[in-house]
């Protein structure tokens, strides 16, 4: 429930922004944020953002990894998110009832799971080119099927199944949870305050020895969960091959849940370097943010994190994706209601143009009163919701201004990209009114007023911007240039990226209607 102070605080801020400094609200909200922020880098490189607020006792812990989807090769897609499920399988301590007598089973597994593997691609290869498949071979995929589920079963009978979240129910937890994206991993939970060591200790135990338990069972439920959520889904298959065909070269192109033929054939022994190789403490944050002791904290923190390896160093991605002159279209056929994406390569933060997108994004898109929500949804009636996003799918490299559109059943495709193409120019022949701007960024300080009201949202926004730019105040620093983006600035964009010669335009038909 927002607190009075906050309403008070808001109403005030909401009435008098247009006669303020941008800079220096912002510059004394950073100010305010330092005063109760305390940040350490311990010699491995783990940096932690500890901060002091509220009165609950009760704090939010994150961490994040700087790994995702972008870091696998195409023959890894999928595995940033598949690891992701697996670190919630135990430890040598965690997660079994007996380990010295589960090891055997868990050894045995990953040997023959990753023969069956190898046995079932050679099949698949000669299928492919159209050749017989050798009866001693499926003879042999056939008793290592067997062979497979015979030692699931023997092993599950010392496996002690989410004995993480259990540990942690009794200690009174909230969102206990994990999501991986396009740039990274993130660990997240709330507890009370005096909680604070026994979820560095679960947690540290989980980076220094992780089994990777039910590996084969959670490989299939992440091939499901892809069938659900991309195979099953329209707006998940239009956003797909969006993305396959506006990045022609650069990682981003690749789902973060990985590809349906890649992903029966993850190999554990891949999956266990790539941990090694991206789940070390110079690449990882972690956030603190509740009513707790900073000095306590900060030995604890010590105490179970300091003896983390450090890793090689990354070097820089080579590949960085140009778009050549020439727009892109694309139609997907899919039994589910027609939808449509359309979008432009422009640079991730901290470019200045980025901000400037992030204030046009809601100026064409964001609430009733915005210029494509009135004349394509409430004026012409031809779409039932049409959004903008902003740094799509990642922030960490070149990425994408994109719209999703959903059109009202039988409307014209055409000219629903007609309008578009007519309010963009609009706003590059004439600019934004000031009234319209200076409503607009209101709109987005409040927005980003009430994200700065609860300690979990708090947490995942500090570690985000430490994470990858090195400093959470760049969080401060992004709205400061978004408040500064003029009509000039935000016109510019128009000639230099949104064009008709560098759109990518995708169309979901629905196949029912065919």
């Amino acid at each position: 429930m927002m607190s009075k102070l906050r309403i008070f605080f808001l109403c005030f801020l909401l009435q008098f922004l247009p006669l303020f400094s941008e800079d220096s609200f912002f510059g004394t909200s950073e100010s305010q944020f330092r005063e109760k922020i305390k940040t350490i880098q311990l010699e491995n490189g783990l940096t932690v953002v500890m901060m002091k607020r509220g009165t609950s006792p009760t704090v939010a812990l994150y961490i994040k990894f700087l790994v995702g989807a972008v870091d696998e090769t195409p023959e890894e897609a999928g595995t940033a998110h598949l690891l992701e499920h697996m670190l919630f399988k135990g430890t040598k301590y965690v997660g079994t009832s007996d380990y010295q007598k589960e090891e055997k089973y868990q050894k045995q597994i990953e040997v023959w799971g990753t023969e069956l593997d190898n046995l079932k691609l050679q099949r698949r290869d000669l299928l492919t080119r159209g050749e017989m498949v050798p009866a001693s071979l499926e003879s042999e995929i056939e008793t290592l099927n067997r062979r497979l589920k015979n030692l699931i079963q023997l092993q599950d009978e010392f496996i002690v199944k989410n004995e993480d979240s259990y540990i942690y129910e009794q200690n009174g937890e909230v969102g206990f949870n994990a999501y991986t994206s396009q740039d990274v991993t993130n660990y997240q939970i709330q507890l009370p305050n005096n909680r604070i060591e026994i979820w560095a200790k679960i947690e540290s135990d989980r980076l220094k020895d992780p089994i990777l338990r039910e590996y084969y069972t959670e490989r299939d439920v992440v091939i499901e969960e892809r069938r659900m959520r991309t195979d099953d889904s329209g707006a998940g298959v239009l956003r797909e091959k969006f993305f396959s065909l506006a990045f022609e070269s650069h990682p981003y192109r690749k789902p973060v849940i990985g590809y349906s033929t890649g992903l029966p054939f993850l190999k554990i022994d891949e999956t266990k370097e790539f941990f090694k190789k991206h789940y070390t403490p110079d690449r990882m944050v972690i956030s603190i943010v509740g009513q707790f002791d900073m000095e306590e904290t900060e030995s604890i923190i010590r105490k179970y994190f300091s003896d983390l390896k450090p890793g090689k160093p990354r070097p820089n991605y080579k590949v960085e994706e140009k778009s050549f002159p020439g727009e892109k279209r694309f139609k997907v056929y899919h039994p589910s209601g027609s939808q449509m994406m359309m979008g432009w390569l422009k640079p991730p933060y901290p470019h200045k143009d980025n901000s400037s997108f992030d204030v046009l994004s809601t100026i064409l898109t964001s609430g009733t009163g915005s210029r494509l929500y009135k004349r394509l949804v409430l004026e012409e009636k031809l779409v039932l919701s049409i959004g903008a996003a902003n740094g799509y799918p990642g922030e960490r490299y070149q990425n994408y201004f994109v719209f999703f559109i959903k059109p009202n059943e039988g409307a014209n495709i055409e000219k629903i990209e007609s309008i578009i193409w007519e309010e963009i120019n609009r706003i590059k022949e004439n600019g934004i009114p000031k009234e319209e701007l200076d409503k607009v960024k209101n709109q987005m300080v409040s927005d980003f007023i009430k994200t700065l009201d609860e300690n979990g949202t708090i947490a995942d926004l500090l570690s985000y911007y430490q994470l990858l730019y090195g400093d959470w105040s760049g969080l401060f620093k992004q709205y400061q240039t978004i408040m500064n983006a003029s009509s000039s600035e935000i016109q510019s964009l128009i000639p230099k990226y949104l064009t008709k010669e560098n759109v990518v335009i995708g169309v979901l038909e629905d196949v029912r209607k065919k």
